[in-house]
């Protein structure tokens, strides 16, 4: 993989997960058109069912992604939202998923997941047969998800090179890292969106 400028912002999604939720999406709409259409009775409280299918997949599927920025990484996960700047870094790994560490804490970046074995398989057959890149990390560490034709990979690898870059020119003060603050929010809004669904899902299926 080319070096990637630390002026520029990128993003990464998991495009598996994406494909599933617009599958989902697809059948709770059906579904949702046939009851509109077909339907005039207590059974239209099916509605709520397909409302909350649609928005699980929202939530865990396709809004999950990671930004790499000039000033940090932010991860989007499922029930928090993680800014972590690049002086608060102190490891990255992909042995389950993308995983960045800070002094005391580590987290997993859910739309960078380390690939299953079949994956690992093609991955591994395109990097030798020159298809992909060799990432930067060492052979001595190297892990399944630091192929570059991952998902998990494509993320560690640009992480890293930014993060090297960062403390190779000066541009970031190192030895810093317990003092540096990481900010984690929880994602209250999407949360108390699938407990209000999920409530009317189970009022829906004993009520109809």
């Amino acid at each position: 993989m080319p070096y990637t400028s630390t002026d520029e912002r990128e993003v990464f999604v998991s495009r598996f997960n994406r494909v599933v939720a617009i599958l989902i999406w697809a059948g709770a709409a059906a579904i949702a058109v046939a009851l509109v259409v077909s339907v005039h009775d207590l059974r239209l409280l099916y509605l709520v069912p397909c409302a909350f299918f649609a928005l699980v997949a929202w939530v865990a599927l396709w809004q999950p992604r990671l930004v790499v920025a000039p000033e940090g990484v932010t991860v989007h996960n499922v029930t928090r939202t993680i800014e972590i700047p690049w002086t608060a870094l102190i490891h990255v790994d992909t042995k389950y998923a993308l995983t960045l560490y800070t002094p005391g804490h580590r987290y997993a970046v859910w739309s960078a997941p380390a690939p299953g074995t079949a994956s690992t398989l093609r991955a591994t057959r395109n990097e030798t047969k020159g298809r992909a890149g060799k990432p930067s990390v060492e052979d001595s560490v190297r892990r399944p998800g630091d192929l570059l034709s991952t998902e998990s990979g494509q993320a560690a690898e640009v992480v890293r090179r930014r993060w090297a870059h960062l403390r190779d020119t000066g541009a970031l003060e190192v030895g810093i890292a317990d003092q540096a603050p990481v900010a984690v929010h929880w994602n209250w809004a999407a949360l108390a969106g699938l407990v209000v669904l999920a409530a009317g899902t189970v009022a829906a299926l004993l009520l109809a």
